[in-house]
């Protein structure tokens, strides 16, 4: 009996297959963020306290906005900035999903990002500023510091110059410049944190108000 060949078995198996490839090559892409960002490293350092209010500004899909919910508590406040919204729309979906009461989004623009006069003791702004235009980062460097309370913090991250991740050749800022912009704002940097292989991470305190 001459065997019967029927191909169309075998699509199912073959959806599967590429499916599972596709799975396997965005796990592989997160984890490989996770590997040179060492987000449980870098959120030790922040040292943020159970009820602290936070921002992250340019939060982009979130990738810090949960682990700082996590870390501020149910008392805490973390407000995800970001100025696009087509960005925003997967975070807003998780935080309604998840019921993550202690996490607002922000609309921001260039110069302005909406947050609360004075309220913050804290601030990230992580892979963000080279990809605001130049002549708009002071501004909004000095928006954010507005924004913390005497004594607050800004912890900025962003590519070194030489890395030898292939993200954002073009784009890079040199460290002179990362440190002018908070400096412009009236922020002071008191802590360098050394161990990220493609990134400055810089901590930025805002002076406590003169008595």
């Amino acid at each position: 009996m001459t065997p019967v060949h029927r191909p169309f078995r075998t699509i199912p198996a073959m959806v599967f297959l590429v499916l599972a490839l596709a799975a396997v090559a965005l796990g592989a892409a997160r984890g490989s963020r996770d590997e040179w960002q060492q987000p449980d490293r870098v959120m030790a350092d922040l040292n943020l306290p159970q009820g602290a209010a936070v921002a992250d500004v340019g939060c982009g899909s979130g990738y810090f906005v949960f682990r700082l919910a996590k870390a501020v508590g149910a008392k805490g406040k973390v407000y995800a900035e970001e100025i696009s919204e087509k960005a925003l729309r997967g975070l807003k979906d998780r935080v309604a999903r998840d019921k993550v009461a202690n996490v607002e989004v922000v609309i921001g623009e260039a110069e302005s990002t909406h947050l609360p006069e004075a309220a913050l003791d804290a601030a990230i702004v992580v892979n963000v500023l080279h990809h605001v235009p130049a002549e708009h980062r002071t501004g909004l460097i000095k928006d954010v510091a507005r924004a913390l309370k005497p004594g607050g913090v800004l912890y900025v991250i962003d590519w070194r110059v030489d890395a030898t991740i292939k993200h954002d050749i073009g784009r890079r800022i040199p460290r002179p410049d990362l440190l002018r912009y908070p400096a412009e704002a009236g922020l002071v940097l008191d802590a360098e944190f050394l161990y990220l292989p493609h990134q400055l991470f810089l901590r930025f305190r805002k002076p406590m108000a003169a008595k």
